[in-house]
């Protein structure tokens, strides 16, 4: 299999970025940079599918939870559990999928991750119990799709920069659109064939991804292979070791913190929004047009704020603080919102609101991380999402123990205006991370003065310098050159 990615130079040095491998001077092929477009394109296109088929099928699984709750006759608590675990494990295996992406390729991992959703819902349509759905849609569909998904969003990272936003609003509305379409499709193979064989025909979709994964081309070429000295300064044990350091990071630990509280309302509307409006009295016909308007809305919005969003004029974290607050605030209309028309104009709100923060996302791990830490805090921000798979269990108990699904909504609406509280603190804690790095190299010259290095300075010196670029190995720290006594240099980082 061939690894995604491509060797990147790090300024000043001939050595590689973490987790490349170097070419041989024999065959040094070009390094080509982010087209920002071209191929990247039928990426956006391909990923974009992968979302409506995977992302769209999670979002749609309100529509069998009522089919699932007369079948097997459970609480909702229970029975929300089946579609939370498989969304959770999403999450919670992004870190994996992201390292078997860089290590085997996008393509293989992808393709690997349809062919485990195409077995797990066959599977699920046999289920003979709601245990059984926990291992088939829960665990296995859950796993199938975190490699589906994953990959995708890691090719667009490499594929776009100027116009990363919009890309990233394109696919990421992938997953609006699958709601809208199979929320609908669903329905009427329920009505049609029953809930089991319903399944069974959208388990035939599964080959439409397998055919696309096959887009998911590699940027840049693979070197030659890694040394038994490479292999040891790359072991997992050090990886895992300089990965664990992010966490010391404020400005990450705060958007952690901040995206833990605002996702775990996220999942709730999908699974429990469509038999909420049932209990109000709405038919189930007319009750699953909310979501195929929540899922219309949110699709367009994606798409416009991720164009807006890669205007400079436009502050992010700003824009995503503003969509976290607005989402809090619908949840916590809930109550108040009893008719059909209303619920019809929560769903149309919910879309656009909640859209900013979805799009933003990996747009903002991005930009408040840097490219090099990118795929590690993603894997790890995707891990924290996975809170996401508790709140339709705990709005399922609050129903089971209430007789409403309204105090779910309202824990979750509180909890998205706690977050956008917190997101007020990042700008102080970039600016107390700036602080500390203000003075990162200085020279020390014949006269004991003190001068801090800046770009004419260092274009005009020889190749025997000390890089302004501190790695993450120290091993590449030692291969520097040797010091000349008349003119000593120190690269002096903040802790």
């Amino acid at each position: 299999m061939r690894i995604f990615g491509s060797a990147t130079f790090i300024p000043f040095r001939r050595f590689y970025s973490e987790g490349e491998e170097p070419l041989t001077s024999r065959s040094t092929p070009e390094i080509r940079p982010p087209p920002d477009g071209g191929w990247g394109w039928v990426i956006v296109f391909s990923s974009f599918l992968y979302n409506v088929l995977v992302l769209g099928y999670h979002n749609s699984f309100g529509v069998y939870l009522i089919s699932l709750l007369d079948t097997f006759g459970e609480t909702s608590q229970k029975t929300a559990w089946v579609g939370s675990i498989s969304y959770g494990i999403i999450m919670i295996c992004g870190p994996l999928s992201g390292k078997l992406t860089v290590r085997y390729g996008a393509r293989e991992i992808s393709i690997i991750g349809s062919i485990i959703i195409m077995i797990s819902i066959i599977c699920s349509s046999f289920a003979p119990t709601l245990n059984v759905m926990f291992l088939t849609h829960g665990i296995l569909t859950g796993i199938g799709s975190s490699f589906a998904f994953t990959p995708g969003m890691i090719m667009i990272s490499q594929y776009f920069t100027s116009n990363r936003a919009l890309a990233t609003g394109i696919v990421m509305s992938g997953g609006a659109a699958g709601a809208l379409v199979q929320t609908r499709l669903h329905q009427y193979l329920i009505d049609t064939l029953g809930w089991r064989r319903s399944l069974r025909v959208f388990s035939t979709l599964m080959i439409l991804l397998i055919m696309a994964g096959f887009t998911y081309l590699p940027l840049n070429p693979r070197g030659y292979k890694r040394s038994v000295a490479d292999n040891f300064k790359t072991s997992p044990l050090r990886k895992f070791i300089l990965d664990l350091a992010l966490w010391k990071d404020r400005v990450f630990l705060i958007w952690v913190l901040a995206n833990g509280l605002c996702k775990f309302g996220f999942f709730i509307p999908y699974v429990h929004l469509v038999r909420h409006a049932v209990q109000l009295g709405i038919p189930v016909h007319k009750a699953t047009n909310i979501m195929l308007v929540l899922g219309l809305s949110s699709m367009v919005s994606r798409i416009i704020f991720g164009r807006i969003c890669d205007s400079e004029r436009i502050n992010r974290l700003y824009f995503n603080m503003g969509s976290v607050f607005s989402v809090g605030i619908l949840y916590l209309l809930i109550p108040v919102l009893r008719s059909y028309a209303a619920l019809l104009g929560f769903g149309l709100l919910l879309g656009i609101a909640d859209a900013g923060n979805y799009i933003l996302l990996p747009v903002l791990t991005f930009d408040l991380m840097g490219a090099e830490r990118m795929p590690v805090a993603w894997g790890f921000m995707l891990t924290v999402n996975a809170i996401s798979c508790f709140g339709p269990p705990f709005t399922g108990w609050m129903n089971d123990t209430t007789g409403s699904y309204d105090l779910g909504f309202i824990v979750a609406g509180t909890l998205n205006v706690a977050a956008c509280v917190v997101l007020a603190f990042i700008p102080c804690a970039q600016r107390a991370r700036q602080t500390r790095k203000s003075i990162i190299n200085v020279s020390i010259g014949q006269n004991n003065e003190i001068m801090e290095w800046n770009d004419d300075i260092v274009g005009d010196r020889d190749p025997n310098y000390l890089s302004r670029t501190q790695f993450r190995c120290p091993e590449l720290n030692e291969l520097g050159p040797t010091l000349s006594g008349d003119d000593i240099e120190l690269n002096i980082t903040s802790s």
